[in-house]
């Protein structure tokens, strides 16, 4: 049976601060760090994985997912209009309803933005489904305040409710750029004297990539752009894109062209691609490439395997290929990465 959860209040707040205590108390077991991160580890009857809460000195909260819960896990949340909260999911995907927003998932690659006003609804994950999201939490006050001490304005009003609700559920293109400074943060597990002065970095980054892209996007009293219309999925379809990922992951070192990948969903090519992208917001090998450098990233920070391996453990040929497109991706080498990150 699926067991309903409750978190209420503006992030900071008494209310969440003892909602939060009471939910993670009741499905993990906590472990302190030196530098003010709390590890809750999953109990083995709810899951497998982890959530990680670090306290920022800006006095926002990084919250780090990677979970897979046992049997179906659900979240009723109540939050005030003052409660801020940017969330990147960097795999997988997770139920959301609202009462405003309405229904969606958060999927990878997305990133939602909660609107100035209240909310209420519900986020549901599916059992054995591994959720890795990086999110951070605190008021828009504070938001307001911790922008006007960088120099930087406040965030531009929401506007309609159609614009609030596209980013709230992860679907604005204007949001696209703040993932990379938030996947970064989510990568970053090494402990080391600069690591808070990290975070703070790789945050005040985000939030710059954030004002840029609002500041960018269209006029918020411009109608909902229009364009192909999204294909209407059948429950089957749905799950047979759901396992092209893993599908790809597993046949990485030889990968199977998009007729070889239709055959094995049971889909035609244009209903494999133009369904893959209506569920996950990119194209087939977009979403692999990037899958693939985030495992990268990922490895680079947490072992010291030699590149060469870990070129190859992502699919790539050689070094040389594995560089050249990280390098693309990320702006820097995979040796720079990690020097970086060390």
């Amino acid at each position: 049976m699926t067991r309903v959860h409750q978190l209420a209040g503006a992030a900071g707040s008494a209310a969440w601060e003892a909602t939060s205590a009471a939910y993670y108390a009741s499905i993990a077991r906590a472990d302190a760090r030196g530098d003010g991160t709390v590890r809750h580890r999953l109990r083995p009857e709810v899951g497998d994985g982890t959530i990680e809460v670090t306290p920022l000195r800006s006095g926002f909260h990084l919250v780090r997912y990677d979970v897979a819960f046992a049997a179906g896990h659900r979240i009723d949340y109540r939050f005030p209009d003052d409660h801020f909260e940017l969330e990147h999911c960097v795999e997988g995907r997770v139920r959301v309803s609202e009462a405003a927003a309405g229904a969606d998932e958060l999927r990878a690659g997305s990133v939602a933005l909660s609107p100035r006003r209240a909310t209420g609804g519900v986020v549901a994950h599916d059992p054995g489904e591994r959720y890795r999201a990086v999110s951070v939490t605190g008021s828009w006050a504070r938001l307001d305040a911790y922008l006007g001490g960088l120099g930087a304005r406040s965030l531009p009003a929401v506007g309609p409710e159609h614009v609030a609700r596209e980013r709230y559920l992860g679907r604005s293109a204007a949001l696209r750029p703040v993932a990379e400074p938030l996947a970064e943060m989510y990568v970053h597990r090494r402990t080391s004297p600069g690591r808070l002065l990290y975070l703070e970095s790789r945050l005040v980054a985000a939030l710059a990539a954030l004002v840029d892209g609002l500041a960018a996007a269209p006029p918020t009293n411009a109608p909902p752009t229009t364009g192909a219309p999204v294909p209407a999925l059948a429950a089957h379809e749905v799950a047979a894109l759901r396992r092209v990922p893993e599908l790809l992951w597993q046949r990485r070192h030889a990968p199977p062209t998009l007729a070889e990948l239709a055959r094995a969903s049971s889909l035609s090519v244009r209903r494999l691609t133009t369904g893959f992208r209506a569920l996950y917001g990119d194209s087939v090998w977009a979403y692999h490439r990037r899958r693939c450098l985030d495992r990268a990233a990922a490895l680079l920070v947490e072992t010291d395997w030699p590149v060469s391996r870990i070129a190859h453990e992502v699919g790539y040929a050689s070094p040389s290929n594995f560089g050249y497109a990280f390098r693309r991706d990320r702006g820097t080498t995979p040796a720079r990465f990690r020097r970086a990150h060390a």
